[in-house]
């Protein structure tokens, strides 16, 4: 039903528009308690899950960041089946992002272009909702970065006052390798990991890598984490590259202008770094795949090559909420 009426329906309508209807949709949709069992019924697949660092996932599958910035609707969107939903970006302070048009769909690649850059509303409509909306069996991560302003100290201090209001309330964090320079990636590491020595509760710190990363830059990458005690890695982001969309002319693609690609375009680029990490880590670090996962073998693929969870985004967007499922039968 989905590929049938409501993604030929969605897609008639501009993609961060259409984003923005389904999120008012979700959020009557939460009032509805019959429909959302259900849903629940029609989407739920028996899995035994998997335990890591002592926090059980009832499923390997998760959405990844940037579907539910101000976890407005992630507790209906956990009703499809997803084992862990990442939220975020969250900034301090609410973001603009750039203009639009900033979301541009491929549809024959099965790929999206964006250039949204971190719109949120910011941390205390984020927390507000957080706090008043979780509800089911399912674990929250949160993608947390700097307010667009922040230079030098302010950096430190943007991700630092996220992480500590933050940390009673989700289950990891992650970071973007590249979003700040090396140097403030690493004090903001630093101030993160001496903050949590001194909790009692444990919060994985993830580092989400970018798909365009040379081997070189991984293994320093790599070092650092070992120094700061991160859990380990989302692998990866979007790419750069835009040589996978080949049904689409180049002046096509100038005209939608800059922008990452994720979905299918991004091709082999993410499991490519997954098995880099593998080889290259120095302990056993958990590793998330994702970027490219639109079909159950592309699933299989990322954990073969040393995936511990996955998470997808272009592929509910293109195939429905259906793709959890065939997903989570297929690998558990």
């Amino acid at each position: 039903m989905y590929k049938q009426f409501i993604r030929p329906a969605m897609f008639q309508m501009d993609a961060e528009d259409a984003h923005n209807y389904m999120v008012r949709m979700l959020r009557i949709y939460r009032h509805l308690p019959l429909v959302r069992n259900w849903i629940k019924k029609q989407y739920y697949s028996e899995s035994e899950g998997i335990t890591i660092n002592g926090l059980h996932f009832k499923n390997r599958v998760g959405l990844s960041a940037g579907f539910d910035k101000n976890a407005e609707i992630f507790d209906e969107l956990a009703d499809f089946g997803f084992g862990f939903v990442e939220l975020g970006t969250v900034t301090r302070s609410p973001q603009p992002g750039n203009p639009g048009c900033r979301i541009f769909r491929l549809e024959k690649d099965e790929s999206i272009i964006s250039r949204t850059g971190f719109n949120n509303n910011g941390i205390k409509e984020f927390e507000a909702n957080l706090q008043t909306l979780r509800k089911g069996d399912y674990r929250i991560g949160v993608n947390i970065n700097k307010d667009a302003s922040s230079e030098n100290n302010a950096i430190v201090d943007d991700f630092l006052f996220l992480f500590k209001e933050l940390y009673d309330q989700v289950d990891y964090f992650s970071i973007n390798w590249g979003s700040i320079s090396p140097k403030s990636t690493t004090d903001v590491l630093h101030a993160i990991h001496d903050y949590r020595k001194e909790q009692k509760d444990y919060r994985m710190i993830l580092i989400k890598i970018p798909a365009d990363i040379s081997p070189e830059i991984l293994g320093q990458i790599i070092d650092i984490a070992d120094l700061f005690d991160i859990d380990g890695f989302i692998a990866t982001g979007p790419t750069t590259n835009r040589s996978e969309l080949t049904h689409y002319s180049e002046d096509k693609l100038n005209q939608i202008g800059a922008g990452n690609v994720s979905g299918k375009g991004m091709g082999n680029k993410s499991r490519e770094v997954v098995r880099l990490i593998r080889q290259m880590q120095k302990k056993n670090y958990i590793v998330i795949g994702a970027g490219g996962i639109m079909t159950v073998d592309d699933a299989r693929m990322m954990l073969d090559a040393g995936a511990d969870l996955i998470q997808i985004y272009s592929a509910f967007i293109y195939s429905g909420p259906s793709i959890i499922r065939k997903i989570i039968k297929k690998i558990g």
